[in-house]
């Protein structure tokens, strides 16, 4: 490679919050307004090269109201190095222009971490550009190399975490399920409902939590998105939806919203709150992950593993499992993520509230129902009968891309991502997601108001 193509800088964007801010996750450190170090996934760190540009925006926060969901400048990448924990590395960035005050454009980044070279979404290539011209107009002074393209065929993030070598498909065998021909358009014509298999790894593996969307199409259901997205990368979508999730009535997301009263009540510290829901989540907020496994483990050792009313009726683990799955961290994660971009949806049961919903559904209980071949285990064959299942449903059956099938034979996350937007479907075209808790548990309500309800398991007979 010559040395001027070396030399050219690439351009990304990145949310960082201070490591004293209520909502940080990473122990980043800043020095005179701007972060120096950063502690970020090394999948990350293995996007970006010495030189590399930067545009620092800090999302939304209390302790430091004043660069709250602004603009604070533009750094370079001076160092890359791995840290003591696995799967994760250090940024040393050097500050490039700093804004005074922070720059407010009314307008953020839709993810954490963005590539803006060329051929990234033009929304995100021109916010750079509008964030490094007002650094020039402020009195920044880039060099040449700042100045010109980024380097030729720098992959995006997506493209960047692929392996090079061009794997060979898997056939699609004995699928049974409709397949749609991958020619056939796809632009949405009917409604829209979205579904996800979600992890609560700390690692947050991108392939362990799937997006999967459906849309209603006579009295089927055709899946039409289906993606791994990580965590973060999910809580991004429901912090900025695109424009497909803009359109979608419901997300129903694979985790326990809520918890057993009892242990509720145990993390409070004293009775259940008569705010309800929303005060156990921002309770949630200021307790760490270490703090609220060993919380769980002190209950479990001394009252066992409780359930919620929910979990007893349809059979399904209490949010204090521990093993495969492992429901502590993801109850955990789960809540916390609803609870801070709650203001774009409505979370069922807790809140009466009309527009988009949230709601809890349960994969796994659902695939307990369907007729079968007797057989235990997890593989490639299983997941194959259940595909075949879904498509055999008398009641809004599924129908899907041969793609999107192989992903679901290759990996449970997805097709658990499948089942959990066709769940949503039928809970909100059943009318089961407008009930009141005293219609869903008559008698139990105020438990329901307090707990959760799992939603989708019930289908008009």
């Amino acid at each position: 490679m010559q040395t001027d193509e070396l030399r050219r800088r690439s351009r990304w964007m990145m949310r960082v919050m201070e490591w004293d801010d209520a909502r940080a996750r990473y122990p980043n450190i800043w020095h005179e307004e701007m972060p120096r170090h950063v502690l970020a996934f090394d999948r990350v760190a293995t996007r970006l090269r010495l030189g590399d540009l930067i545009v620092v925006f800090s999302p939304a926060s209390q302790k430091h109201s004043q660069r709250s969901e602004k603009f604070l400048g533009i750094s370079r990448v001076a160092g890359l190095r791995m840290a003591d924990a696995a799967g994760f590395a250090w940024i040393d960035l050097e500050t490039g222009h700093r804004f005074q005050p922070p720059l407010d454009l009314g307008q953020q980044p839709r993810r954490v971490f963005l590539c803006c070279d060329p051929g990234w979404p033009e929304p995100e290539v021109n916010l750079f550009r509008r964030v490094f011209d007002a650094a020039v107009t402020a009195g920044w002074k880039p060099t040449e190399e700042d100045e010109g393209p980024p380097a030729p065929g720098h992959l995006r993030p997506e493209a960047a975490a692929e392996p090079e070598t061009e794997k060979t498909p898997e056939p699609v065998e004995t699928l049974s399920i409709p397949i749609v021909t991958e020619t056939e358009p796809t632009e949405p014509k009917g409604r829209l409902f979205a579904g996800v298999d979600y992890s609560g790894d700390m690692r947050d593996p991108r392939e362990a939590t799937w997006l999967a969307m459906v849309e209603l199409r006579d009295d089927r259901l055709r899946v039409i998105r289906l993606e791994p997205t990580g965590r973060h990368g999910l809580q991004g979508y429901l912090r900025d939806p695109d424009t497909s999730l803009m359109n979608v009535e419901a997300i129903g997301l694979d985790f326990p919203f809520g918890l057993p009263i009892d242990f509720a009540e145990k993390i409070m510290g004293g009775p259940f709150p008569e705010e309800g829901w929303w005060a156990l989540a921002k309770k949630l907020e200021r307790v760490t992950r270490p703090d609220y496994l060993v919380a769980i483990q002190e209950y479990r050792d001394e009252l066992g593993e409780s359930k919620r009313l929910t979990d007893e009726r349809v059979s399904a683990f209490s949010p204090l499992h521990r093993v495969n799955p492992d429901l502590g961290p993801m109850t955990y994660h789960g809540i916390r993520m609803i609870a801070e971009d709650r203001s774009r949806y409505a979370v069922k049961p807790f809140e009466s509230a009309q527009g988009k919903l949230l709601l809890e559904v349960y994969p796994g209980g659902y695939v307990k129902r369907l007729a079968l071949p007797p057989g235990e285990g997890d593989g490639r064959d299983h997941r194959r009968h259940i595909l075949n299942a879904l498509g055999g449903l008398g009641y809004m059956p599924i129908e899907l891309q041969e793609s999107m099938a192989r992903s679901c034979l290759a990996r449970r996350d997805a097709l658990d991502a499948v089942i959990a937007a066709r769940l949503t479907a039928v809970a909100v075209l059943s009318g089961e997601a407008e009930r009141a808790p005293d219609d869903l548990a008559p008698g139990e309500g105020e438990r329901v108001r307090r707990e959760g309800w799992i939603y989708g398991l019930q289908e008009p007979a």
